[in-house]
């Protein structure tokens, strides 16, 4: 059963996020990102990679990899849980995961404005 409001909030935080209107900001962990919003919430989010092996008997061949999962969680003040987020709720696309997770490191690392000044530096060289 999809949860209207996990959704609804969901899609308010990637919307808003893909505006440029939540000031994410990296932390201690390369792969969580954080933002305050509305003086009263803090939103996180962050990707683990879960381990995959496949093993093929016929060829004996393990394949070891792994794919992100993604959890969006909203925090109040005191740093208590409210909801949490992650593209197995129903009704949360997989893709809208990744790309608010995405969204929000550019945001928050500035990858863009830092290449830019290593392409300066590499012309002054």
């Amino acid at each position: 059963m999809v949860d209207e409001r996990t959704v609804k909030f969901f899609e308010g935080v990637l919307s808003k996020t893909k505006a440029g209107k939540i000031p994410w900001e990296p932390t201690a962990l390369e792969a969580r990102f954080i933002a305050p919003i509305g003086g009263e919430f803090s939103l996180s989010i962050s990707a683990v990679v879960e381990p995959v092996s496949l093993r093929d008997a016929a060829l004996r061949v393990t394949i070891k990899g792994g794919f992100d999962r993604y959890t969006l969680v909203l925090r109040d003040l005191h740093g208590k849980v409210l909801t949490t987020v992650t593209e197995n709720d129903e009704g949360v696309r997989p893709d809208a995961m990744r790309e608010l997770y995405e969204t929000a490191r550019r945001e928050a690392i500035r990858p863009d404005e830092k290449i830019n000044k290593a392409i300066e530096v590499l012309q002054t060289l």
